[in-house]
């Protein structure tokens, strides 16, 4: 069914430019890592730091193997479990993975996405790709091809559409320190599911002083309305409705009686562990920063499960 598209993207790839691409978790920027021209077109395009690591896509466990020194014991179970799915692991690169790719740094990010039609590209091209999420630098992670295409229409960027993504969430990036896995990043794979499969794992809870990992800046994921994240909504809204000039959006899992009437409330679509929050967060707040709010006022959610992860991604995009 999508044939052409993913020739029409290998093309782009193997006369080293970039295409977008889909995963379950966001949609990738994504160019073949051996070309360095490639690579720093992404750079280019996102406004990104060169220091900022770049992830790599695979297409299996083995082609993982061929880019690393070695693999510990737990992070192969770990990929054996959840791949293809939302993992990161981070890795001692061997000498076959150029720099520009990693920021001089000797860790790889690796994952191997759970999206047929990027896995059928990356076989089709035969190469790993490096792929960040497919927008400007700092802002709201694209989850639909149309939010691709806002962000790159004018660079006539290649999107292929695979539809919108089921997770919604970055990877979650893990490592391997002092004989224990190491949680870098939260994502789409819970802190629960990973310790359900390898036990206890280490997590600080904030962003590392050197950013070896990808999406570890702490001003990240941001629209460009102001965003407020709070765990008393409703004594925040009476802070901020005492100024009727401003239209606010309030975002929350709960129905909120009496809301004055320079606010807007959009009801998240929840069940019992914030999935659909999950998958449809970057949407919902890129929808709405297009309206036009002067700010957005959202709920804290419950730190367990996805929800620690979504409360990452709003506290980041929030006003520090």
């Amino acid at each position: 069914m999508h044939t052409s598209e993913i020739q029409i993207a290998k093309l782009y790839l193997v006369n080293e430019d970039v295409v977008a691409i889909p995963t379950e978790t966001v949609y990738g920027l994504a160019a073949n890592i051996y070309s360095e021209k490639a690579v720093q077109k992404i750079y280019h395009l996102k406004k990104r730091p060169k220091s900022s690591p770049l992830i790599v896509h695979v297409d299996s466990i083995a082609q993982c193997e061929a880019l690393v020194n070695a693999i510990p014991d737990p992070i192969y179970t770990l990929m054996a479990h959840f791949w293809p799915g939302p993992l990161t692991v981070l890795l001692p690169k061997n000498d076959s993975v150029p720099e520009w790719v990693t920021g001089e740094s000797p860790f790889v990010g690796i994952r191997m996405p759970n999206h047929a039609l990027t896995l059928d590209l990356i076989r089709e091209c035969g190469f790993p790709l490096a792929a960040p999420s497919a927008n400007p630098f700092s802002k709201i992670s694209p989850t639909t091809a149309q939010m691709v295409d806002h962000y790159f229409k004018e660079d006539a960027v290649f999107v292929l559409n695979g539809g919108p993504c089921s997770s919604g969430l970055e990877s979650t990036i893990v490592g391997f320190e002092n004989n224990q896995v190491k949680v870098y990043r939260l994502g789409a794979l819970s802190l629960e599911a990973i310790t359900a499969v390898v036990g206890d794992v280490l997590y600080e809870g904030k962003p590392d002083k050197v950013f070896f990992t990808p999406g570890r800046f702490p001003k990240h994921y941001a629209p460009n309305t102001p965003v407020v994240l709070t765990e008393d909504l409703e004594s925040t809204l009476t802070l901020y409705g005492e100024d009727t000039t401003q239209r606010i959006a309030v975002l929350s899992y709960f129905p909120i009686q009496n809301l004055p009437e320079n606010c807007q409330l959009f009801l998240w679509e929840i069940n019992e562990n914030w999935e659909a929050v999950a998958q449809q967060l970057y949407a919902t707040l890129f929808s709405i920063d297009r309206m036009q709010f002067d700010v957005m006022l959202i709920q804290k959610f419950p730190e367990e499960g996805l929800g620690k992860t979504i409360n990452d991604r709003l506290n980041r995009a929030s006003i520090q």
